[in-house]
């Protein structure tokens, strides 16, 4: 396989890492031992910028690709299976967290590391705490600068190693509605087509959500170079800290995540209802989940070698 098409590969895992909650595009990138090599390429771009661009583009094609073909499924899995998904999530970070812990004590272990995991676990469920006080884990509408917000917690999750953020927005109650942004204009374009409409008006129709669409982008543009900067800084004079500080994040946002899908379940009107074999299935979702995302881990190592 050509260099051009292993970095295609790893760009589109990295991709659907960063939109699929549970699963970090970022530990991924760590991984596959790309990570650095990434943030110094686009952190220092106009140095050589022909060699940068070369390593670059099939990684960014690869992520794009990536990133929307999962949005689109994803779209279409929160619909209608949207706590067997969830599972499935948890299961992912939990099976990365393994490797999450190795790049905690890559460079050493020092006693005061811990005291980091509980700082990021106290600092993240008080986040998550004040959204079930406030009801914001409830389905909300999402406007031009929450969905600036939503690309910049986006591109966050895949730029910091071992953090789904995506889950940030499961906890805030908008990571459909910005699936949403995305995913409408094809679904209200056949809509109005298929109703008679001409295609000039259809496209027109389709048109709604591309402001929205075009501030999430914006919010991911605008973050992206600002948080490579300070993740390069910080990980680079304290990356057993920040490491162990992520570790302890991840571990609140993945308990927010259940509690959240648990209060909707249970919530007069929703509709579910309890069958003895559903604990059973959620169970096995969650297994595979961890297994999937340990093997993938593995193998990215074992094809880096």
């Amino acid at each position: 396989m050509s260099s051009f098409w292993k970095k295609f590969f790893a760009g589109f895992v990295i991709g659907v890492g960063g939109i699929i909650p549970g699963f970090s595009g970022g530990i991924l990138a760590v991984s596959m031992g790309l990570y650095k090599p990434a943030v110094d390429a686009i952190t220092g771009f106009f140095k050589a910028p022909k060699k940068n661009f070369k390593f670059l583009f099939p990684l960014g094609l690869g992520g794009v690709i990536g990133f929307l073909i999962f949005m689109f499924l994803l779209d279409w899995l929160f619909a209608d299976f949207k706590t067997y998904v969830i599972c499935v999530f948890v299961g992912l970070v939990v099976g990365s967290m393994p490797a999450l812990l190795r790049e905690c004590t890559e460079q050493g272990y020092k006693k005061h590391y811990p005291l980091w995991s509980v700082l990021g676990f106290a600092a993240a469920m008080a986040l998550i705490i004040m959204g079930l006080v406030t009801n914001a884990g409830a389905p909300r509408e999402v406007t031009p600068w929450l969905c600036a917000l939503c690309g910049a917690i986006i591109m966050s999750g895949v730029l910091l190693p071992g953090v789904s953020i995506s889950f940030v927005l499961l906890n805030l109650g908008v990571y459909e509605s910005f699936l949403h942004v995305f995913t409408d204009p094809p679904r209200l374009f056949m809509s109005a087509y298929r109703a008679g409409e001409g295609f000039w008006s259809s496209l027109g129709s389709a048109m709604g959500t591309v402001p929205l669409m075009l501030c999430g982008l914006a919010g991911m543009l605008i973050i992206a170079v600002p948080v490579l900067l300070l993740v390069r800084k910080v990980i680079n004079k304290y990356h057993g800290a920040a490491y162990f500080t992520i570790f302890g994040i991840v571990i609140a946002t993945t308990i927010g995540c259940i509690v959240q899908e648990a209060l909707a379940l249970s919530a007069p009107g929703s509709g579910y209802v309890f069958t003895w074999w559903k604990p059973l299935l959620y169970a096995v979702l969650f297994a595979a989940g961890c297994a999937f995302s340990v093997f993938t881990e593995r193998f990215l190592r074992y094809k880096e070698q």
